[in-house]
């Protein structure tokens, strides 16, 4: 038996939901007998609102015959848009595998049904109002939206996140939108703002083409409004009355008692970063707090943590200069917990992690009989310790005096030791005590996440090898801390830039602590 010959006339069709595109096609029996063909059409996916018409074709020899075939897609958001690839075939009833097909392709008109919701409608505050605003899907093509919010007084700024959003058919996302007011009004009455949040498509549409009338489905847009209230409210300017009298009432106290001032340094509207803090043992009675500087701040708050976790005591007023201190009073060969906190004005950041460190046991003064010098007996001083220097004490103890270690130690080359080389430059992103237990696997959980989130961040154990991985003395090398770090980079500058790209601070945003483990800073 010989195949049918299919020809489509038309082989591009196009289609809008809910209409009909028709298309004629011939079908030439090539064979000597009579042929009867089962037309139907195929495609990837099955076309129900497709139809044949005569389903079966009787043609003679030598002759062709023609049928039409109809394209019915429906509309609404369950029906198809887009590009349809399709086929007919003709298949033979004398002889079923003989048969042909004819291929075309059908461009269905795609129907937007996007709809936005703002929440909530209006946000009040004296410098900046958080709204949230959802999109849906309505249609039947998946859309790409550039979310765009703008005031018609221009008195409002807008920070979007995320600027893009791209919506499937039938779902929902969303998005935040932070509304500031350019003027801050000092006294007055409140003032509302009014904007408009739209979902323009992305990519544009071409130029020249026409405006939808009324609402457009394919364009969505919601209406809200910020409220901006005075910074200087009837009961603010009450409060700071006699707030300034307190001050002057302290003011005059510091002067007569002849000790420094405390200027704050915060601008008393920024909620503080996190600090980062790390301990070790400072001798049997003592704790050694360092923390990384932050700014825009007036002071910090050292609190004290019991063992069930819990904050049992607070230390205010810590000076905004500071960035090490002792905890002294303490008993000897107990554990004991701390977090930091900054203040900017009556805003308190949030707590750093929780560090732990044990005091050292109290140790006896060696008598004259034993050693002075050589190595020492399993914990017993090197040389001429005191009642201050705890025998025994563990690689987590920082030395008392940095000029006491001289030369470069040697460094065990391996995954938590790696060897660095003068000139390479790494920026540290946290810093985990090792007396807390569970540094190390924070630290590589921490580094195996940011790995996930495409961030090379890496770790090291270090116990004092790194002459540059100094305490804040610069002097005093770290001891026993796991560090989760980036690099090394062949300068200073690579190391700051690295740890300020976008990426970073987008996946763990911090400020970096900047070391050339390899040299001794001077």
């Amino acid at each position: 038996m010989t195949d049918p010959v299919l020809r489509l006339e038309t082989t591009q069709l196009t289609v809008e939901p809910g209409g009909q595109a028709r298309a004629e096609f011939t079908v030439l029996n090539p064979g000597t007998i009579v042929e009867s063909y089962t037309l139907d059409v195929v495609g990837e996916q099955p076309i129900p609102w497709a139809e044949v018409t005569p389903p079966v074709l009787s043609v003679y020899p030598q002759q062709q015959e023609t049928a039409t075939v109809v394209f019915s897609p429906p509309a609404g958001p369950t029906g198809p848009g887009g590009t349809v690839p399709f086929g007919i075939r003709a298949k033979s009833q004398v002889d079923p595998s003989s048969s042909a097909v004819v291929e075309g392709q059908l461009e269905i008109g795609q129907v937007f049904g996007l709809q936005a919701k703002l929440t909530p409608v209006t946000s009040s505050g004296r410098w900046r109002g958080l709204h949230t605003i959802q999109f849906s899907n309505w249609g039947n093509a998946p859309a790409r939206l550039r979310i765009v919010a703008s005031d018609p007084d221009q008195a409002l700024g807008f920070l979007i996140r995320p600027e893009v959003v791209d919506v499937p058919l039938g779902a929902t996302v969303t998005a935040r939108i932070k509304a500031r007011t350019r003027k801050p009004v000092l006294r007055g009455s409140n003032n509302r703002l009014p904007f408009k949040v739209v979902g323009e498509p992305d990519p544009p549409r071409p130029l020249g083409t026409p405006e939808v009338a009324g609402a457009d489905p394919g364009r969505p847009t919601a209406d809200g409004a910020f409220t901006q209230k005075p910074i200087l409210s009837r009961g603010v300017v009450m409060a700071a009355t006699v707030v300034g009298v307190a001050l002057i009432g302290v003011l005059a106290f510091a002067l007569t008692r002849g000790g420094p001032a405390t200027t704050p340094a915060g601008d008393g509207t920024t909620l503080p970063a996190k600090p980062v803090l790390t301990a070790a043992p400072a001798g049997p009675g003592a704790i050694a707090l360092v923390w990384t500087p932050l700014t825009n701040i007036d002071s910090y708050a050292l609190h004290h943590v019991d063992q069930g976790g819990h904050i049992n005591k607070t230390d205010r007023g810590v000076d905004v200069k500071m960035t090490a201190m002792n905890v002294s009073g303490l008993d000897a060969g107990v554990k004991y917990c701390f977090t930091l906190s900054a203040i900017n004005g009556k805003l308190e950041g949030p707590l750093s992690s929780v560090v732990c460190a044990t005091t050292a046991k109290a140790v006896v003064t060696p008598t004259s009989g034993q050693p002075s010098s050589g190595a020492p007996s399993s914990g017993t001083p090197s040389s001429g310790p005191t009642s201050e220097s705890p025998a025994g004490a563990s690689s987590s103890t920082p030395p008392t005096s940095g000029p006491t270690q001289s030369g470069q130690p040697s460094v065990t080359v391996g995954p938590d030791a790696p060897s660095f080389t003068p000139g390479g430059w790494i920026a540290v992103l946290e810093l985990l005590p090792g007396a807390t237990g569970n540094a190390e696997r924070t630290a590589k959980e921490l580094a195996a996440k940011l790995k996930g989130d495409g961030v090379d961040a890496k770790v090291l154990h270090a116990t004092g090898q790194y002459q540059g991985l100094t305490m804040a003395d610069k002097k005093t090398r770290l001891a026993d801390v796991w560090v989760v770090y980036l690099g090394p980079t062949a300068s200073r500058d690579q190391a700051v830039a690295t740890c300020q790209s976008e990426k970073v601070q987008e996946v763990h945003p911090t400020q970096c602590l900047l070391y050339e483990p390899a040299v001794a800073p001077s």
